[in-house]
């Protein structure tokens, strides 16, 4: 048996009946706002295998501009009633959050709904207790980018409260997680993340590359991310797999540094690498630079692209490529599956194509600000669902 919806959402439930009924929906049941997630999408399906041809052919295409919308173009309207939801950041001193965040309130602004930010300040601790705030604020919905494995308890007290909680790369894959209690979790693919890694190497090194890859083991996406980054390399004819590397992300001011003496003493220069997370690359150019190595004979392709990321490329200094995050999109992402969650329907089943920035593109796409913003006027594509609009995008 359904649970009763709290009192709070019973306005919207109605809203949201008269909008079914407005839309020609007259007869049938109105599902009512649902907390409890929808089956997940599974897991992503990593290519181990590339030749040089299709390598270059995946560059050609994700260093596009991405003028197409690929999103979305039917789905429930917007609530017209006052909705107030709850942005319960990792951290909002960290330039990735804030653009999400920033996505989720120009959304909500567009709707005429209120945000409220709760920030978790970059701990386990201080994130649990975010939550709890959020909760006790009784939103429609929460939306966080915090890892969702450390906040069980209040993301199960939330689905019990009639709560959806949608996540922002808050678990490994795009889509719904029952197991998590995450109603919709946003997210690009990181099988399309680490095969873009490994074909701009392929493609780039003409299929001769020496690759070193490196990593945070003790996170799932990031294994994931290794997987999919270096099988197409090992399965390489003419490329080398040289080895994989460990490094805590907490620990990178310690261990970066003698890690890369470590490689040169093991490999010489001449070799490129690929990671799960930018946030590596600071360190590891300035160990670089230290050693005396020159800007060809290392070449770093990223992921996620921090603005940090941006300069690094921009002005030469080892990295040659990153595939970012979008910075604003999922914001309005989010705010999408709230609606649908609303209207007790699955989220869209929706993932942005990945984008590969090199210093050829990387003022493109946003990137003169710093992030990945799309120019597929998403905004407007999702006002028009939202409202009921037929506005030129």
């Amino acid at each position: 048996m359904r649970k009763r919806p709290p009192a709070r959402l019973a306005g919207l439930l109605g809203g949201a009946a008269l909008l079914a009924a407005s839309a020609g929906l007259i007869g049938t049941a109105f599902a009512g706002p649902r907390a409890e997630p929808f089956p997940g999408w599974g897991e992503p399906t990593v290519d181990a295998r590339m030749t040089v041809e299709q390598a270059k052919a995946i560059v050609a295409e994700r260093t596009k501009p991405q003028t197409e919308w690929k999103g979305p173009t039917s789905g429930p309207r917007a609530s017209t009633e006052a909705v107030t939801i709850a942005w319960v950041s990792g951290d909002e001193s960290y330039s990735t959050y804030i653009g999400w965040g920033n996505g989720v309130r120009q959304a909500a602004k567009a709707l005429g709904w209120k945000v409220l930010t709760f920030n978790g300040q970059g701990t386990v601790s201080g994130q649990l207790a975010a939550m709890q705030q959020a909760l006790a604020a009784h939103p429609a919905a929460i939306i966080t980018p915090a890892d969702a494995n450390a906040l069980q308890r209040p993301i199960k007290v939330a689905i019990a409260d009639g709560i959806p909680v949608i996540g922002i790369h808050a678990t490994a894959f795009p889509g719904p997680s029952p197991k998590l209690g995450l109603y919709q979790n946003i997210a690009s693919s990181p099988a399309e993340i680490g095969q873009s890694q490994a074909a701009y190497v392929i493609a780039m090194s003409d299929g001769k590359a020496r690759d070193v890859h490196m990593v945070d083991n003790s996170f799932a996406i990031a294994r994931f991310k290794a997987r999919a980054a270096t099988e197409p390399i090992k399965n390489c004819a003419g490329c080398k797999f040289l080895e994989m590397v460990n490094v805590p992300i907490g620990d990178l001011a310690q261990r970066v540094a003698p890690t890369v003496s470590g490689l040169l003493a093991r490999h010489g220069a001449g070799w490129w690498m690929t990671t799960c997370c930018d946030d590596y690359y600071p360190y590891v150019a300035s160990s670089l630079h230290a050693a005396g190595i020159k800007s060809d004979q290392a070449q770093l392709v990223g992921a996620d692209a921090p603005p940090a990321t941006y300069d690094l490329i921009r002005k030469g200094e080892y990295e040659v490529a990153s595939v970012p995050e979008p910075s604003t999109l999922f914001g309005y992402e989010a705010v999408d599956a709230v609606i649908h969650a609303m209207a007790g329907e699955p989220p869209a089943k929706f993932v942005q194509p990945t984008y590969i920035i090199t210093r050829e593109n990387v003022d493109a796409e946003g990137g003169k600000n710093h992030e990945f913003v799309p120019s597929n006027h998403f905004a407007c594509h999702y006002l028009n669902i939202w409202k009921g609009t037929n506005n030129p995008c």
